[in-house]
């Protein structure tokens, strides 16, 4: 059973932080962000940089479920199969699914998987070990390709 999400996104001295956190409602629409737990941290990067760290936690199963159901309707059909062919990969073994969208292209409402920097993690927690896992996210893509 899906029991939770968690999105993280680094927001750079560079960037403007309105502009990045609108980028994390293509993934986490605002109605879900209202209910979920918003944690922001300060750091220092590696030249004395300031760099935030916003935390989206959702533990609620029913609004984790919606989120990973957005999520999938946004994604194309390329990175959906995508997702299928590295799914041993992207699940630990917890049975926690692990998938980086582009910022840039959230920012334009478009999810894209690109696992590279200057992304927005997306952790989906299961109960319920690995074995499990790998067969429920394998059939809520294939659900998601109709």
């Amino acid at each position: 059973m899906i029991r939770g999400v968690e999105v993280r996104v680094y927001v750079h001295a560079t960037e403007d932080r309105d502009k990045v956190l609108k980028a994390v409602e293509a993934v986490v629409p605002g109605s879900v962000q209202s209910s979920a737990t918003v944690v922001e941290e300060e750091f220092q990067g590696h030249y004395g940089n300031p760099i935030k760290v916003v935390t989206i936690k959702v533990k609620d199963p029913s609004q984790a479920r919606s989120i990973i159901e957005n999520l999938l309707s946004k994604l194309s059909r390329v990175d959906r199969e995508y997702i299928i062919d590295s799914l041993e990969e992207r699940v630990d073994r917890y049975g926690a699914l692990h998938l980086r969208v582009s910022k840039q292209d959230a920012f334009q409402g478009k999810l894209t998987l690109y696992d590279s920097d200057d992304v927005i993690k997306i952790t989906i927690y299961y109960s319920g070990g690995r074995k499990k896992a790998l067969k429920e996210y394998r059939e809520l893509i294939e659900a998601s390709k109709h």
